[in-house]
């Protein structure tokens, strides 16, 4: 079975538009070569529009990744690339992400 990583991070408001770039630029082509080559079945960032955190001095993103397995999922994380970016992504963040993964049960 496939695993699915859910990510919910939150990054301060007035620095969204930068993480925005920031992903767009750093991470979002990583992305295109993982799922090209089956690494990532499938990968999705949404700004939160919504939810039970009704905060207004953070912008939350929710980031949900499907892996066929989870060596993929750790290839990634140890990519150089992925960490650079990761580096530069906490230090918008005022606080850790939510990171939640595990082997996927249904899928339609």
């Amino acid at each position: 079975m496939s695993e699915l990583d859910v990510i919910v991070i939150h990054i301060r408001a007035e620095q969204a538009a930068e993480y925005e770039r920031l992903f767009a630029e750093r991470e979002l082509p990583r992305w295109h070569a993982y799922k090209e080559r089956g690494a990532f079945l499938s990968a999705r960032i949404s700004r939160v529009a919504f939810g039970t955190d009704n905060r207004q001095d953070v912008v939350k993103y929710a980031i949900v990744v499907e892996v066929p397995s989870h060596a993929a999922h750790s290839e990634h994380d140890a990519d150089p690339g992925f960490q650079e970016f990761n580096r530069l992504a906490d230090l918008l963040q005022p606080e850790s992400p939510l990171v939640y993964g595990g082997e996927v049960l249904h899928s339609v």
